[in-house]
């Protein structure tokens, strides 16, 4: 056992600098992978609630449509009547919280993913159906709550 302690400890006297170097490379890879890592997220501020989540009904769960959502828009071949459909329960929520919770599980599920919120997600729409307007009215009331 003291032999091979004897020998390793002689390899390391011998090969010291390309230890330290080594180290320090590794050491360097490391701080550049998790400050690139940290850097690539972006964090989209919940929006505040106007009412207080007591203007959200007993039960709702905004993940449901959020879920929808970005389902119809991340997929290349959804028809546009598809889209709309997503797009008019959005607009239809019956309170404004409703849509301050689904446009705040969006941008915390899926915001990342095109590095943008809910309302910039719907705006990047290219493919929709122009005569309907629901595009354009989901848009509006997202943009009267200030939910950019």
């Amino acid at each position: 056992m003291a032999n091979s302690t004897t020998a390793l400890l002689l390899a390391y006297q011998k090969n010291k600098t390309m230890v330290i170097i080594g180290i320090l490379v590794i050491a360097i890879a490391i701080y550049f992978y998790f400050k690139g890592k940290k850097d690539g997220k972006i964090t989209i501020a919940d929006a505040p609630y106007i009412n207080g989540k007591d203007a959200i009904p007993k039960g709702f769960n905004p993940n449901i449509l959020a879920d929808k959502l970005y389902d119809v828009m991340d997929g290349f071949f959804t028809a546009s009547g598809t889209k709309d459909a997503a797009w008019l329960e959005l607009y239809q929520l019956a309170t404004d919280d409703m849509v301050v919770a689904v446009y705040n599980a969006f941008n915390e599920k899926y915001g990342i993913k095109r590095n943008g919120s809910l309302t910039q997600w719907i705006r990047d729409e290219k493919y929709f159906d122009p005569l309907s307007g629901v595009k354009t009215k989901a848009l509006n009331r997202l943009s009267q709550l200030r939910l950019t």
